[in-house]
C-alpha cells in the first residue's frame, strides 16, 4: 500500500494531488482545518452578497472554489480517522 492517497477532487484520469498517510496527525488536522475554514470563509462572503444581477459565472466559480476546498479537507480528516484507527 502507498503511503500517498490521491485526493477525490482530481479530475485527470492519473491523480496529481496526494495526501500523505503518514504525515503528522497535527498536519493532517491542520490541513483539513485551513480548507474548511477558507471554503466557509467563501460561503460566508457568498451568504452576505446581493445575488441580484451576480453573473452566473461568478457564482458557479464561488461554489467550485469551496466543493474544492471542503473536499480536500474533507479527504485530509479521513486520513487522520485512518491514522487515529491504526
Amino acid at each position: 500500500m502507498t503511503d500517498f492517497i490521491p485526493l477525490q477532487s482530481n479530475l485527470t484520469p492519473t491523480p496529481i494531488y496526494h495526501l500523505d498517510r503518514n504525515a503528522p496527525a497535527a498536519d493532517l488536522h491542520g490541513g483539513a482545518l485551513q480548507r474548511i475554514k477558507a471554503s466557509r470563509d467563501l460561503l460566508h462572503s457568498l451568504d452576505c452578497l446581493r445575488l441580484e444581477g451576480i453573473n452566473e459565472r461568478d457564482l458557479q466559480h464561488f461554489v467550485h472554489a469551496a466543493h474544492l476546498l471542503l473536499q480536500d479537507g474533507c479527504d485530509a480528516l479521513d486520513a487522520l480517522q485512518w491514522r487515529l484507527e491504526a
